[in-house]
């Protein structure tokens, strides 16, 4: 439907002289003049003389009616095509609507969601950029941990080189300082040993063995006895020594390194089963010899710390004394056992003697304290007459 333009012709009037007032407004589509009788359009310019002229004041004009029509006219038109502007009205002062706080809660959640949403479309995005995947990520972290691990591997092995290193630098440089540096001398201190004086012999003889054994010990003796030769009622003395691995030790007149055999080694290396409470009670000199009587006969001096000890500790040897000390204490002629003989109690020099006889009363092994401090044991009574004299001469020596 086309819009075409309307002419239209009206006459009103102004209501105060209706016969001069009659004024006709023509419309024309959107524009609305206003015509005089006469056919003349009247202009701005009548209006303000005609107030000037008869002194009207601004406020006494009335509207015209073409002014009020025009007013009416002068709203916009709405075209058809576009659609009306809802405004929204305001509501009364003092009414609150919690709906419009509701409204605005939804429309943070929906702003909030709209955020999350768009953070997740923003990792989404970076995944497909970078081409990665959760897989890629773990295998990522996997090799990751991997380097770790083979980098602490290598560095332990570093510190583990480095330690031994060191260990081997350090032994081989003490080694070979030692090898290397001057040889100081070292001052060892030199013990000299006294041989023993319990008795005054007519012989002083050193017998050497080189390891303390029974075997040595008896053959050395038995070796002695051989080639000794000595007048009738002499006595010599013999004192056995060994080597000094230390080389601190000399015999006194001598130059050689050796060591005095002391009681306790003798009787441990000839086996001998005595009693460890005798063995504390007797001191570290002793002497081994032969007396001319009829041939060789031996005989042992021993030391003594504490007489009552040492005598219980005698009686206790009893039981094996007899067989400890052979074959060097048992007479050649002997027809007795080794074993099952019991000592029984005899007087010799006004002494008391514990002696093994044989059938025709004669002793075949005895022994005897000839003073609290010396232990004598002998084979034969001619023998054990010339040690006591002996000691007895000694020990006065030794007081004077």
């Amino acid at each position: 439907m086309s819009d075409e333009p309307n002419n239209t012709t009206e006459e009103y009037n102004d209501g105060e002289n209706a016969e001069e007032s009659i004024k006709t407004i023509e419309i024309s589509g959107d524009s609305i003049k206003e015509i005089n009788s006469d056919g003349t359009t009247p202009t701005q310019t009548s209006v303000l003389e005609e107030i000037s002229t008869r002194k009207i004041s601004p406020t006494e004009i009335k509207p015209r009616a073409v002014d009020v029509l025009l007013e009416k006219t002068s709203e916009p038109i709405i075209p058809k095509s576009e659609t009306p502007k809802i405004t929204e009205e305001r509501p009364p002062q003092g009414v609150v609507f919690e709906q419009k706080k509701e409204e605005k809660k939804d429309n943070e959640d929906e702003s909030s969601m709209k955020l999350v949403r768009t953070y997740q479309a923003d990792v989404v995005e970076t995944m497909k950029k970078q081409k990665s995947s959760l897989t890629s990520m773990v295998l990522a972290e996997k090799e990751k941990k991997q380097g770790q691990t083979t980098h602490k591997k290598i560095l332990d092995k570093k510190i583990i080189i480095l330690i031994a290193s060191i260990v081997i630098i350090f032994v081989v440089g003490y080694f070979g300082y030692q090898m290397v540096k001057p040889n100081s001398p070292e001052i060892t201190e030199i013990t000299e040993q006294k041989i023993s004086t319990l008795i005054l012999p007519n012989y002083k003889r050193e017998l050497y063995v080189d390891r303390i054994k029974r075997d040595n010990i008896v053959n050395a003796l038995e070796q002695q006895d051989n080639e000794t030769s000595i007048p009738l009622g002499y006595v010599i003395q013999f004192y056995l020594t060994t080597e000094d691995a230390s080389k601190s030790f000399i015999i006194e007149g001598e130059s050689d390194y050796k060591l005095l055999v002391t009681t306790e080694s003798f009787f441990d290396g000839i086996e001998a089963k005595i009693p460890d409470s005798l063995i504390r009670n007797l001191g570290q000199d002793f002497i081994i010899g032969y007396h001319s009587s009829l041939g060789n006969n031996p005989f042992l001096i021993l030391e003594v710390k504490s007489y009552n000890n040492a005598f219980a500790g005698m009686l206790d040897w009893e039981k094996t004394m007899f067989r400890d000390l052979s074959p060097t204490f048992v007479r050649q002629d002997s027809s007795i056992s080794l074993d099952n003989n019991p000592f029984q109690d005899i007087v010799v020099s006004n002494k008391d003697v514990r002696a093994i006889l044989n059938e025709k009363g004669k002793i075949e092994l005895a022994y005897s304290f000839p003073n609290p401090e010396t232990l004598i044991i002998a084979n034969n009574e001619t023998t054990l007459q010339e040690i006591y004299r002996r000691v007895t001469n000694a020990r006065l020596e030794r007081k004077n």
